[in-house]
């Protein structure tokens, strides 16, 4: 059942009124017992919870806070990290290499994630109220699901706090972080889809000592929310 409703996913999406997560018509498609369908999923809400796990959990960009390709831009970016006897300012220009370059990739990959768009679909459906039966399991699930990616991202996060040598500010965590930034990537991910244009046109700013560098406005946000969290790690 879960196989059959990946795969219509995939093909089709995930419907705001969840049309096509019938569980009739899944079943009859899936070939399987009907009875035994309805013990496990007592009705269509439990499966789709179900459902959207099995989207989130087969998504690898969700288990490793970013998508592979952003991983490894990360990984390149901090692989000469500033560390001891390296300045405040030669810090930031490896933060913001970091930054940049994930981000702009980041911020289209996302586009074609199943679980990322599965997710959107989830928070509109909760955001229209009463017109779409479950708000409450949509609520408690859209939680889970938030709550386990901002847990990775924060240890993303402190990896590359390390490596370039800085430091969370008092008051602020690694989760907090984590929740900000992914608030932007979601604001700016919804225009992007309204108005690419507007969203993708590159920046060119000059941000410090490396000189004038072509930036995506989302990078440039993120950024700007990293920098107002962190601050340099003395010693």
């Amino acid at each position: 059942m879960l196989q059959v409703a990946v795969e219509r996913v995939k093909s089709e999406g995930l419907l705001l009124d969840y049309a096509n997560i019938e569980l009739e018509n899944l079943i009859r498609a899936a070939g399987v017992p009907r009875s035994t369908v309805f013990r496990i999923w007592p009705d269509r809400m439990a499966f789709i919870a179900d459902l959207v796990r099995a989207l989130f959990e087969a998504d690898p960009g969700f288990e490793a806070g970013f998508d592979g390709e952003t991983l490894e831009m990360l990984q390149h970016a901090t692989s000469s990290p500033a560390g001891a006897g390296h300045s405040a300012e030669e810090k930031q220009v490896a933060l913001r290499a970091a930054v940049r370059v994930a981000v702009a990739h980041n911020i289209v990959a996302v586009e074609n994630s199943m679980a990322w768009r599965a997710y959107k679909t989830m928070s509109a459906a909760l955001a229209s109220g009463d017109a779409v039966p479950g708000g409450d399991e949509i609520r408690t699930l859209l939680g889970e699901i938030e709550d386990r990616y901002v847990d990775r991202m924060s240890v993303l996060y402190e990896k590359l706090n390390a490596a370039v040598g800085i430091r969370m500010r008092a008051g602020v965590t690694e989760r907090d972080l984590a929740l900000a930034i992914m608030s932007v990537i979601d604001g700016m991910a919804d225009h992007r889809r309204i108005n690419p244009p507007l969203v993708d046109r590159p920046r060119v700013v000059a941000m410090g000592p490396e000189g004038a560098t072509e930036w995506h406005l989302a990078g440039l946000a993120v950024y700007g929310v990293y920098a107002a969290f962190t601050e340099t790690r003395e010693g």
